[in-house]
């Protein structure tokens, strides 16, 4: 193969992401800025048993709370996002959300932090609904794998940065922590507002009734609309045992790290986990884009799990930074597998006039595994070794490559049926 050719296959992984809307740019921009300075979230674990003094059966409770924010605020936020200007509603919600965290680096360390950070992350789930149905809005089937592979790809080009510098924020300048994860989410929030539109769809019932297309616009509330599309609802309840196996990279892996390596030590070794994670994704997204495009999501979001099980399962063997390194180039495949798939599936079977609702009740069901696993396992650290938690975890997301492979095959057949009797 010559030099043409191999640089030709190379522009060809790319190809996925020229042409899109431009205000898709402006999204990805804004990831880039607002993961950069994503400080808080990643040393969660860390700031509550090592700076507030919590065990880790408490540690797993608070952020259990901050996860379970997600069901009132996604609903808040779903109803605001589908009745009210989205743009308006993102930005507002993400700059409360920078407020809370401006007032955690003006105060001293106290249990009016763990209650300061659930705000925060009910301000920051509020938002999510509104962010997810601007990029459905602005794309289509054709372009919405694309866009949101884009804007997974901006999210971590900052990660691949914020965690070294998180680490090293924790170590010596707490307070900034806090400030400078407000301040770059305020950055990021104005450059949505500035160059972003409104795009809440508008259209005529009466038109949309004749579509055959999953996204036509319905009349009813998102729970009955919901009802008539089963195949969102069982793709959520099996995506909520998936993210009950992933919630443990913010979860177990900290405390993992600090088992083997030390408070100090294990702080800045997953702060490093977790930069490798973010240049695997920034490094390996377009081409693992470019190799299953072809393939159906739920068929992708299948071999995620796949992923997920090889990377976790061999962190109940690793003993050396190398190891975890490996480790973690495995799952973050899975992620990138589902992160890229997840989202352009929902939004290609969700209403355009139920966006918003439809977000935030896919994520109250899949999100149910994420606030789970830190009470469960949490509790489970409390008579067993932390090593043991990657088995578990492991088994549980194989499993869950299964039942998704059989969904898959179940979609695919009820696809080329109805093909065949148009």
């Amino acid at each position: 193969m010559g030099v043409s050719s191999i640089l030709e296959n190379f522009r060809g992984y790319f190809k996925e992401y020229k042409d899109l809307p431009k205000p898709i740019y402006f999204l990805f921009l804004a990831r880039i800025i607002n993961s950069l300075g994503a400080f808080v979230g990643p040393l969660m674990t860390l700031l509550l048993t090592d700076k507030i003094g919590l065990s880790t059966a408490e540690a797993g409770s608070y952020v259990t709370i901050s996860i379970a924010m997600y069901v009132p605020a996604s609903m808040v936020g779903g109803y605001l996002s589908d009745h009210y200007n989205r743009k308006y509603t993102l930005f507002i919600l993400t700059l409360l959300q920078s407020f809370c965290y401006i007032i955690c680096g003006l105060i001293e360390v106290s249990m009016l932090i763990p209650i300061l950070l659930i705000s925060a992350s009910f301000f920051s789930y509020a938002a999510q609904p509104a962010s997810a149905s601007i990029a459905a809005d602005l794309t289509d089937k054709d372009t919405r794998q694309g866009a949101f592979s884009l804007i997974y790809l901006g999210n971590n080009i900052g990660f691949s940065i914020g965690p070294l510098i998180a680490g090293f924020l924790y170590k010596k300048y707490l307070p900034l922590l806090f400030i400078g994860d407000a301040v770059t989410t305020i950055i990021a929030t104005i450059v949505i507002f500035l160059n972003i539109p409104e795009t809440k769809p508008q259209y005529v019932l009466d038109e949309e009734e004749s579509s055959k297309d999953y996204e036509r616009a319905e009349e009813g509330s998102a729970l009955s609309v919901l009802l008539k599309r089963p195949q969102i609802l069982a793709f959520a309840i099996i995506s909520m045992l998936l993210t009950f196996s992933y919630s443990q990279v913010g979860f177990s892996l900290p405390l993992y790290a600090k088992d083997i390596f030390g408070i100090e030590k294990g702080a800045q070794v997953f702060g490093m986990l977790m930069s490798t994670n973010g240049i695997v994704v920034v490094l390996m997204t377009v081409f693992i884009i470019g190799k299953t495009k072809k393939y159906e999501p739920s068929f992708n979001v299948s071999l995620s799990g796949v992923f997920w099980a090889a990377g976790f399962g061999m962190l109940y063997f690793a003993t050396t930074i190398s190891m975890l390194i490996i480790s973690t180039v495995l799952w973050t495949i899975g992620e990138i597998l589902n992160a890229t798939n997840v989202g352009v599936y929902i939004a290609n079977n969700t209403p355009k006039s139920h966006r918003g609702r439809f977000n935030s009740l896919y994520g109250i069901i899949s999100g149910t595994g994420q606030a789970l696993g830190p009470v469960v396992i949490g509790s489970y650290l409390l008579n067993n070794p932390i090593k043991n938690v990657w088995l578990i975890i492991s088994f549980i997301a194989l499993l869950c490559a299964l039942i998704m492979y059989f969904f898959y095959i179940y979609e695919h057949s009820k696809l080329r049926f109805r093909e065949k009797t148009r």
